[in-house]
């Protein structure tokens, strides 16, 4: 089975047109695949902008009308907003732009614990304390006709809605604007439509002195790169000239010509930090700061952007323990539920797990007598329709394909488990495939230097619009680092350096001496040595003669000593048709042996690592490794040396390689370990007192077993790696471990 595909060519004519233009068969490709076509090629290419007449969005006319009014009259006005980083940039725009003309406003914005969306009762509450003679909502409101009528009765105040998203059966009763009532672009922001307001009210010129605020807001609402988003980022980008957004930058460590990159990784989630864990008006006031860097104000900003990443990383940690593989894989689904959540992670933590298992997945929290919850979807799926689904066991929801908001009665939780994971299962098997798509193949269709070239032409350019590279190479040396070594950073032969984050350092100590590997990454310039460097964004091991001693080591560490029941080779066929199979080796030059002899070609490569796929053949899978998520398991193996897996099928191997399974384990190995580990206080690990004492005596497989010998017979507790201890205790008899004896035959 492949694991990673290239991105097929859907717009055939629009290849051979950019071909027409010069542009490579290969580079063509990639171009169609990120939305560059025969038709807006030249837009691309070029310094053409593309900026379509404010008056063209309905409304528009009347709402220039009425706001002109209330600024020649000294009228004040009440801009609502929202609390990400989409709603609180229109929300500057508005008041910065207010201000410069010396127009009374305040900005109020909902907290995540209110939720989304126009609330009379903050409204009403603010004018208890002043008078305002407009209300103007940002990024909210089309969906709050309700809200909006209630507002118009009780004050007698007119509204009037700038929003973006998608526009219900029923419009509120006032002034709308919104891009998909009829505009020609409908993919504007919530920041672009304030930014369009602005246009229309005082011309484009003055317009642009706001364009590093729609920016920034466009790039955080994740809007396509294309037509006027594209144009107004590229002008917001060019006139960064907000005090405050450049300090941020600046003590983010963006390069300093800032691209849309650095606005959605390193400025975009600050901005959001505020709403997600603490107040958004702490974001709101940075933003507000247009004319003086406001250091206080910027490092609370980033404070709450810590506390964030604090919590996310609790939060992670007790989720992760409450994942049940098995459950995940059965219902196609992550579906997790807590108290204590912040609302405002529920969403990144559902991210990282849509990744993780390459499923949909819900997290929820408890608010009052109902659980509050945000899900996210893999690419194949409508999570909007799969939840339209289960609409009559929910309080309310919204949201689109990848991404739903909604909220369901306590004691109705486990019945939107039942019912999402019935309309799961209908879904046809083959949307659940894990599968990964790549633009070019490194070194085969171009190089690094191209694809940089290349990326420089597509700019501004979104994280999920990157050129995603293939890269097959052999590892010359490679180090885990960061927090707890959680990642990774590699040289591969070709010289490319490649970093991955989070899981990645579990691979370091396997191919740190020469490895081969299959991955996937972007590229992008390092901020730190100023060259080109892969991110990984998936990547598996191929085998290598380094593997050769860690197959062993690996079996040494997990073994049994006991007798297996073995299953007759006739029933593999049976097993191998199964849905979700793991078919099990200790080395891999037995795999390419059984290969050839049975159909294996279904199956992916796992070697040590979990890939989470559900057909594998998996090649000395680490301890770690999840089988209990597989209908079927089949292990090749040999009798009295093989791992504990539950509910596999034992099927009695004949290795291609007999000296794995052979070891030379005698009273003075043993003798030599013992007398070593005793000096284990010295130095800061096993291996280094390996490294100390052992290496011209005996192997790192010996020198495992004989510790799993003296941890049977009670002489030894290993916690970790780092930690052990020598139990004092009456002398003991290596005859009576099993495991010695099972080198003794």
């Amino acid at each position: 089975m492949q694991r990673y595909i290239k991105r097929p060519v859907e717009d055939e004519s629009s290849v051979q047109y950019l071909e027409s233009k010069g542009v490579s068969r290969c580079f063509a490709e990639i171009l169609v695949a990120h939305g560059i076509n025969a038709q807006n090629y030249d837009d691309f290419v070029g310094d053409k902008d593309t900026f379509h007449s404010p008056f063209d969005m309905p409304n528009m006319a009347e709402a220039v009308e009425t706001i002109s009014y209330v600024m020649d009259s000294g009228g004040k006005i009440l801009i609502y907003g929202d609390y990400d980083a989409d709603g609180l940039t229109a929300a500057s725009i508005l008041s910065l732009f207010f201000n410069d003309n010396g127009i009374e406003n305040d900005v109020i914005v909902p907290t995540r614990d209110e939720g989304y969306g126009l609330h009379a009762e903050n409204v009403l509450r603010a004018f208890q304390n002043d008078f305002y003679d407009l209300i103007i909502t940002v990024d909210c409101g089309i969906s709050n006709a309700e809200e909006v009528n209630k507002i118009v009765a009780e004050l007698g105040v007119e509204v009037i809605v700038t929003d973006h998203h998608e526009l219900p059966a029923l419009l509120p009763d006032c002034l709308c604007i919104n891009p998909k009532m009829g505009y020609p672009f409908p993919y504007l922001a919530g920041a672009g439509v304030a930014w369009k307001l602005v246009e229309a009210l005082a011309g484009r010129d003055i317009a642009a002195k706001y364009s590093d605020l729609a920016a920034v807001g466009t790039i955080g609402d994740i809007m396509p790169m294309v037509d006027e988003n594209r144009s107004l980022v590229r002008l917001g980008l060019a006139n960064m000239r907000h005090k405050s957004l450049c300090k941020l930058a600046e003590l983010s460590n963006c390069s300093l010509n800032l691209s849309a990159y650095d606005v959605s990784m390193r400025i975009a989630p600050k901005i959001n930090a505020a709403g997600r864990v603490g107040s958004p008006t702490a974001a709101l006031s940075v933003l507000l700061s247009r004319d003086r860097a406001d250091l206080p104000k910027i490092n609370r900003l980033l404070e709450l952007n810590e506390r964030r990443k604090q919590l996310l990383d609790d939060i992670t940690a007790q989720s992760d323990g409450m994942c049940d593989i098995s459950r995940i894989e059965h219902e196609r689904m992550v579906f997790l539920y807590s108290e204590g959540w912040p609302h405002g992670l529920l969403g990144i933590v559902a991210s990282r797990y849509k990744e993780k298992f390459r499923l949909p997945a819900v997290m929820m929290t408890l608010d009052g007598d109902a659980y509050v919850g945000s899900a996210r979807s893999i690419d194949s799926l409508n999570l909007f329709e799969i939840f339209s689904a289960c609409k009559d066991c929910l309080i309310k929801f919204g949201g689109h394909k990848a991404s739903v908001g909604f909220s369901v009665a306590k004691d109705r939780v486990e019945e939107l488990r039942r019912m999402l994971t019935e309309v799961l299962a209908q879904q046809d098997a083959s949307l659940f495939e894990k599968r990964s798509f790549y633009d070019v193949a490194l070194g085969v269709d171009c190089t690094a230097a191209d694809v940089m070239e290349l990326t420089e032409r597509l700019q501004p350019i979104l994280p999920q619009g990157k050129v995603v590279c293939r890269v097959t190479d052999s590892v010359t040396s490679a180090n885990a680092f960061g927090k707890e070594e959680a990642h990774l950073s590699a040289t591969l032969s070709c010289g490319l350096e490649v970093k991955g984050f989070f899981k990645y350092g579990a691979y370091a100590p396997y191919i740190r001496n020469g490895a081969n590997v299959d991955l996937l990454c972007t590229l992008e310039v390092d901020s730190y040595t100023h060259n080109v460097c892969g991110i990984i964004e998936d990547m598996v091991l191929t085998n290598s003669v380094c593997f050769d001693e860690a197959y062993k080591v690996n079996l040494m560490r997990h073994f049994s000593p006991q007798n297996r029941d073995m299953s007759d080779e006739n029933i593999l066929p049976q097993l191998l048709a199964a849905d979700s199979v793991a078919v099990v080796f200790d080395d891999y030059e037995t795999y390419l042996k059984y290969s050839r002899q049975y159909d294996l070609d279904r199956l992916c490569t796992d070697i040590f690592f979990d890939s989470g796929l559900p057909r594998v053949a998996v090649v000395s899978p680490l301890q770690s490794y999840c089988f209990d998520r597989f209908d079927k398991v089949v292990y090749f193996a040999k009798n009295g040396l093989s791992r504990d897996i539950p509910n596999a099928a034992y099927i009695n191997v004949s290795p291609a390689r007999s000296n794995l399974y052979e070891l030379e384990l005698t009273r003075n190995t043993c003798a030599a370990v013992y007398s070593a580990l005793r000096n284990k206080g010295k130095y800061d690990s096993l291996g280094a007192v390996y490294d100390k004492y052992l290496t011209a005596k005996l192997s790192y497989a010996q020198f495992v077993v004989a510790q799993r010998v003296f941890c049977e017979l009670g002489l030894l507790t290993i916690v970790d790696k780092y930690n052990i201890t020598l139990n004092a205790a009456e002398k003991k008899d290596l005859a009576d471990s099993a495991i010695f004896g099972t080198f003794q035959q």
